[in-house]
């Protein structure tokens, strides 16, 4: 069967891996244009068109699907099946009437979690268990009829980069037991209940402010919930100190919150917060390295007692 694979990042590499592995034609890959990335700013392609490129198939960085050339070049190629996956761009309605196929891998388990950012949020939030969802592509975001799902569990350490990454390889087996339906003809949906729809909005670089007035578990949460992109973030004395690590060591104590419990030799940092205690592992002030949060607080001569203010 002949598909037009739609991608960008490396959680596409995997899907387009899935396409390859189950028999199918690769007919076009479509990706975004190369953007200015590092210091230096300079024009990097996307992670799938230098994986296509390798892998000696035909790629292509449309600026913008809303185009009657893309419209004439996709009809042209005559495509059973569009897969997207991570591809960062909606298709235009008059695209999606062209294959008989619409495949959409996304790591969710869907309704909860449409939109940009769903592997940020189940973290963020709490969530016991996330998971990848192949769903039918319609004229609005995310919103296709449900082909299949896969769970699993979200462990408590777990950080946004890691559960990114576990995603990722299951993604992989998930696209390839949807292809096989397809291929069997046996591909059947189910309506999303919109009853039960979250959103995952995009995220922010204010969204890794934080405040010790929150929770010690609400605290942890947005460490972990925002790695590697926004980061996280408090300030002392007029310093952004990054919080790259922490720990719940699950005790309360009565302190105001950003008082300073106690100063580790294994260089943790504990500190009072709006509810518990947090332990701050690991640091990295502005124009510095990251650090262990004991080494920082040594070197701010910080003591116990003290408060942990802007």
């Amino acid at each position: 069967m002949r598909v037009v694979f739609f991608g960008s990042d490396d959680f596409s590499i995997k899907a387009l891996e899935a396409c390859l592995h189950s028999g199918m034609e690769i007919t076009q890959v479509v990706t975004t244009p190369a953007q200015k990335k590092g210091r230096g700013l300079h024009l990097e392609p996307s992670e799938i068109f230098t994986y296509a490129t390798a892998k000696q198939l035909s790629v292509v960085a449309y600026p913008t699907l809303r185009d009657p050339q893309v419209t004439e070049d996709l009809l042209a190629l005559r495509p059973d099946i569009f897969v997207v996956a991570s591809y960062g761009k909606l298709i235009p309605p008059d695209l999606l009437t062209i294959p008989t196929y619409r495949l959409n891998v996304h790591p969710s388990l869907l309704p909860r979690y449409r939109g940009a950012a769903p592997v940020n949020w189940p973290i963020l939030n709490g969530d016991t268990e996330t998971g990848v969802s192949i769903i039918d592509i319609v004229d609005k975001m995310d919103a296709g009829d449900i082909y299949y799902q896969e769970k699993i569990a979200i462990e408590p350490r777990v950080t946004a980069s890691r559960l990114y990454s576990e995603l990722t390889s299951l993604s992989y087996g998930v696209l390839k037991k949807v292809l096989e339906q397809v291929k069997g003809g046996k591909l059947r949906g189910v309506p999303q209940n919109e009853d039960e729809v979250t959103l995952a909005r995009q995220l922010l670089k204010t969204d890794g402010a934080l405040s010790f007035d929150m929770t010690a578990a609400e605290l942890d949460r947005k460490v972990r919930g925002l790695q590697p992109w926004p980061g996280c973030f408090f300030f002392l004395k007029g310093e952004r100190i990054g919080l790259q690590e922490t720990f719940l060591p699950g005790y309360a104590v009565k302190h105001k919150p950003g008082t300073v419990l106690s100063i580790e030799k294994d260089g943790g940092l504990l500190v009072a917060t709006g509810e518990g205690v947090l332990t701050l592992l690991q640091v990295k002030p502005a124009g510095k390295k990251a650090m262990p949060a004991a080494f920082f607080a040594h070197g701010r001569h910080l003591r116990e007692n003290d408060l942990l203010v802007p």
